[in-house]
C-alpha cells in the first residue's frame, strides 16, 4: 500500500490504461492520483478500459480493494461508482454442501458435482461480499465497522441484498437485487451521508441511468476528518461458481446543489405544530395529525419516532393516507381508504418506554419496504400496495425529530456520469417461425445442430426431447454476426407428485460446436435461476457457469418469457421484460475475443435433465 503525498481535489477514472494483476495499487489513476488500496493475492488488474477484481483464494476483509484520498470532510462531495459485482450473492458456507452428479456437455467425461475448491467453508460465514463508499481508512480491516458504504450481502434464497453499512449497523435495504450493472453513490452531508442507486432499464428496484433512487440516510458522521473514497471485496463465488467483479468508472466529485439536505423534498430536525419546518412549508393540522405537502409523491421516509408516535403518508384527506403506528407493544401498518379501515402488516413491539427508534420507509408508488432500526419490520419481502401511490401529503403523531422525505427518483448530476450501461435492443423482426407445426415440417426451420435429441409438437409449440446432461441444439441460419435479440416463452413442466420436474430449457446463440452460448432456465425442486454457459475455443467449465437467482420470477407450470441480446462480445438476460443478468464473454474467460453469431435457436442446456419444457412461441430481432 502507498500513501499519496497529496490529496486529491476530485477523481475520474476510466481505467484507459492497462495494468498487469498486483500492479494496480499504487499506479497513477488517469486524473494522475495514486490509486490506493491492497491486493494481497495480486488478483487486481485493468484491462480493456475495465477495473478488474478476480476471485480472492482466502476470503476476508482487508485483503482486496482499491481506494482514493484522502479528501477532506465536506458538504456535498460524493463518490459514484459504476459496477458489475461478480456475484451479488457470494458468501461462504459453514460446511461442505451435497450436491448430485453432474454431467458434463457435448461428449466430455462424466464428473462428480462436489463443491470444488473455488467454494469458501469457513467457520465464521462471510454474507457481505462488497463495500462501496467512504471509510477512515484505505484499507480498513473490516469495512463495515469502519464506513458508511453501499453493501451486498449474500442471501439463503434470494439473489443478494443490498445493504447500508452505517456508523450504528448495517441497514437493509433491497432482495434480490440482480447481477446487473449497477451505479453506487453516497454523498457526505454535514452530518451524515445520503445513499443513491440506479441500474438499467426494466429494473425491479433501481431506475435506469441516469436516474438514481434515494436510498437509504445515515444522519451520523464517521469521526476522522479526512475521508478515503473505497471499493473492496471479501469474497467471490456461489457454490463453487465465480466470476470476476468489473469496475467500470470511478468519480469523486463535489455537487454544490447538494450540499444542504441534497435530494430532500421535506425536512425538519424537530417538528412542531404551526411552526415552519426547515424545508417544506408550515406544520399544519389536518385529520389524524399534523401535516405537510410535498410537491411530488415522497419515495424514502426517514424519522425518529418514540413509541406512541405515527408516520403518516400517502395522505389524500382525513379518510385517506397510510399510517406506520409505532405503540406501546406492537407496530401496525395501516391503510384508511374511504370508510375502510386496513392493518396492512401489523409485528410484536418490545422496545424500551420512551427509547427513540429510526424509521424508513421505501416507497416505489407499488411496494413498502421499511426498517425499525435498520432490520426489516413486518418482512424482509416488499409489502405490496398501490393505492393513494400518487398522494404527497406527509403526517407526524405524537414524539418525532430528524424527518426528512426524498423522491422516489433524481437526475444522476453531471459532474457525476460515468456513462450509460450497454442495455441493446432488435429493431428489425428477423424469424417469428410458428412452434406448432406438424412434425413432418419441422426439420424444414429448424436444423439439429448439437446433441443426439429429437424435436417433437407438443400441446401448443415443441420441445426437444434429449438423454439426461445431453445439450441439444436447433437453430437457424443468421446473417447478422453483430447482433441477436432473441425471445421464446417456455412452459415448464408442472410439478409432480413423487416425479422430480426440471426445466433446463433456452436459446442458443451459434458460432461453431467449439464456439457458443447458451442461456437456459434452471429450474427443479429447489432451484429456480436462469443460467449462461459459454463454450469458448472448445473449453467449458461447468464452474463458469453464470447465473441470477429468480424465485419469483419463475414457477413450475407457469408460462415465462426470456429474452436474450448479445451483440458477440457481451449479452443481457431478461424474464419478462426484468433485466436479470448482464456479461461480457471476457467477464467468464479473460481474453476471449467475439462470438461471430452465425445460427440462433433453441437449445437444452445439457446440466441436467429437462422433463418437458414447451416452447410455445420464438421471435429474433436484429
Amino acid at each position: 500500500m502507498k500513501h499519496p503525498k497529496t490529496s486529491p481535489a476530485e477523481i475520474l477514472d476510466r481505467f484507459t490504461r492497462e495494468v498487469l494483476y498486483g500492479d494496480v495499487i499504487g499506479s497513477a489513476s488517469d486524473c494522475g492520483s495514486v490509486r490506493l488500496g491492497i491486493d494481497v493475492e495480486a488478483k487486481i488488474s485493468v484491462e480493456k478500459g475495465v477495473l478488474r477484481f478476480a476471485p480472492l483464494d482466502t476470503p476476508g476483509w482487508g485483503r482486496q480493494g482499491i481506494a482514493y484520498g484522502p479528501f477532506a470532510r465536506r458538504a456535498g462531495l460524493a463518490f459514484g461508482v459504476l459496477m458489475l459485482n461478480g456475484h451479488n450473492n457470494s458468501q461462504t458456507y459453514a460446511e461442505p454442501l451435497s450436491t448430485p452428479p453432474l454431467q458434463l456437455v457435448g461428449g466430455q467425461e462424466n464428473a462428480t458435482a462436489r463443491i470444488p475448491f473455488k467454494a469458501h467453508f469457513w467457520p465464521q460465514p462471510i454474507r457481505e461480499n462488497l463495500a462501496v463508499g467512504w471509510f477512515d481508512q484505505p484499507v480498513p480491516t473490516n469495512p463495515l465497522e469502519s464506513g458508511q458504504a453501499l453493501v451486498m450481502q449474500g442471501h439463503p434464497r434470494e439473489n443478494g441484498r443490498l445493504c447500508a453499512a452505517k456508523v450504528r449497523g448495517l441497514h437493509h435495504l433491497l432482495l434480490g437485487v440482480q447481477n446487473n450493472p449497477i451505479y453506487l453513490l453516497s454523498v457526505l452531508r454535514e452530518k451524515g451521508v445520503a445513499f443513491y442507486a440506479g441500474s438499467l432499464e426494466g429494473s425491479r428496484h433501481l431506475p435506469a441511468l441516469p436516474r438514481l433512487r434515494p436510498l437509504a440516510i445515515d444522519p451520523y458522521s464517521l469521526t476522522a476528518k479526512d475521508l478515503y473514497a473505497g471499493v473492496y471485496q471479501s469474497i467471490l463465488g456461489e457454490m463453487g461458481h465465480r466470476v470476476d467483479t468489473r469496475v467500470y468508472g470511478v468519480r469523486v466529485a463535489d455537487v454544490p446543489a447538494w450540499q444542504g439536505y441534497g435530494t430532500a423534498l421535506l425536512v425538519d430536525p424537530q417538528p412542531q405544530l404551526g411552526r415552519k419546518a426547515a424545508q417544506g412549508g408550515v406544520w399544519q393540522l389536518h385529520g389524524p395529525g399534523m401535516l405537510l405537502q410535498a410537491r411530488e409523491a415522497g419515495g424514502l421516509f426517514h424519522v425518529r419516532l418514540t413509541a406512541p408516535a405515527s408516520l403518516i403518508w400517502r395522505y389524500h384527506d382525513p379518510g385517506h393516507f397510510l399510517a406506520l403506528e409505532l405503540k406501546a407493544q406492537e407496530v401496525r401498518l395501516r391503510l384508511q381508504y374511504g370508510l375502510q379501515q386496513y392493518v396492512l402488516a401489523v409485528q410484536p413491539y418490545t422496545g424500551a418506554a420512551q427509547q427513540p427508534h429510526w424509521v424508513q420507509v421505501l416507497d416505489d408508488g407499488k411496494a413498502l419496504i421499511i426498517t425499525l432500526d435498520g432490520q426489516p419490520l413486518f418482512s424482509e419481502h416488499p409489502i405490496l400496495e398501490h393505492r393513494l401511490a400518487n398522494e404527497t401529503g406527509v403526517g407526524l403523531v405524537g414524539q418525532a425529530a430528524d424527518l426528512e422525505v426524498h423522491p422516489r427518483e433524481v437526475e444522476l448530476p453531471p459532474e457525476l456520469d460515468l456513462g450509460q450501461p450497454w442495455q441493446a435492443r432488435g429493431q428489425t423482426t428477423v424469424f417469428a417461425p410458428y412452434l406448432n407445426h406438424p412434425a413432418e415440417d419441422l426439420l424444414l426451420s429448424w436444423e439439429p445442430t448439437l446433441g443426439r435429441a429429437n424435436l417433437m409438437p407438443a400441446e401448443g409449440g415443441l420441445r426437444i426431447e434429449a438423454a439426461a446432461g445431453e445439450r441439444a441444439v436447433y437453430t437457424m441460419p443468421w446473417d447478422s454476426t453483430h447482433l441477436a435479440d432473441l425471445e421464446v416463452e417456455i412452459l415448464p413442466p408442472g410439478q409432480s407428485k413423487g416425479q422430480s420436474q426440471q426445466s433446463r430449457a433456452g436459446v442458443c446463440f451459434w458460432q461453431d460446436a467449439r464456439h457458443h452460448l447458451v442461456v437456459a432456465l434452471r429450474l427443479d425442486d429447489s432451484e429456480s435461476s436462469v443460467a449462461a454457459m459459454l463454450r469458448f475455443a472448445g473449453y467449458e467449465d461447468p464452474f463458469d457457469m453464470v447465473w441470477s437467482r429468480v424465485p419469483d420470477l419463475l414457477y413450475h407450470g407457469v408460462p415465462v418469457r426470456l429474452r436474450v441480446v448479445c451483440d458477440g462480445e457481451r449479452f443481457q438476460v431478461y424474464l419478462d421484460d426484468e433485466p436479470v443478468l448482464y456479461r461480457a464473454l471476457s467477464d467468464i474467460y479473460p481474453g476471449a475475443d467475439r462470438l461471430y453469431i452465425r445460427r440462433v435457436g433453441l437449445a437444452l442446456s445439457g446440466y441436467g435433465e429437462d422433463t418437458g419444457s414447451i416452447f410455445r412461441s420464438w421471435v429474433a430481432h436484429k
